[in-house]
């Protein structure tokens, strides 16, 4: 059974729907969520790719995916937390970062609060092959090592923006 998504166009508005297997047309979007999941002492959750994904094989990343049709962001990124790692995320220690644009979708960034325990995850086998939780510094070295996907920093930096604020305020 194909998987349907709303098409929307450059002011977000939903403009159709269509099979997410279609290539989206020229100027138009869809909608994409990247969960950053950040324990209590300031790591954040990484899952790595299994090594027959089509894009980013074997890469480390953030959890996150497509938005199904009729779906908000916060419902997308309760859906693609529980379907990757069995979490899910509760709004009281959610925060909607903000959204950055790819050349086919709106990406809205969610920073979720949790200290999971990795043996408790339940990994999606056919995504997730791993987990860890890493410091920034470990993702820099990632980063460095070429095992890290780049295109997810967008919202990186925006997540370490927001963090860094929130410090800062205390």
């Amino acid at each position: 059974m194909s998987e349907i998504i709303d098409i929307y166009n450059n002011a977000r508005q939903i403009v159709a729907k269509a099979d997410r297997k279609l290539p989206i047309p020229e100027g138009f979007n869809k909608l994409s969520v990247h969960v950053w999941i950040m324990n209590q002492r300031g790591q954040f959750l990484l899952q790595q790719r299994v090594a027959s994904a089509r894009k980013f094989p074997n890469m480390w990343g953030q959890t996150g995916g497509g938005a199904q049709s009729g779906e908000d962001s916060w419902q997308c990124c309760i859906r693609e937390s529980v379907e990757e790692l069995g979490i899910k995320p509760d709004l009281n220690n959610s925060v909607f970062i903000g959204t950055f644009k790819r050349p086919k979708d709106f990406v809205d960034v969610w920073l979720v609060h949790s200290d999971a325990n990795l043996n408790d995850l339940k990994l999606q086998q056919d995504e997730v092959q791993s987990v860890k939780w890493v410091s920034r510094n470990e993702i820099k070295d990632m980063l460095n090592q070429g095992i890290f996907i780049p295109s997810i920093l967008p919202g990186l930096q925006m997540v370490y923006a927001y963090v860094d604020m929130m410090a800062k305020s205390k």
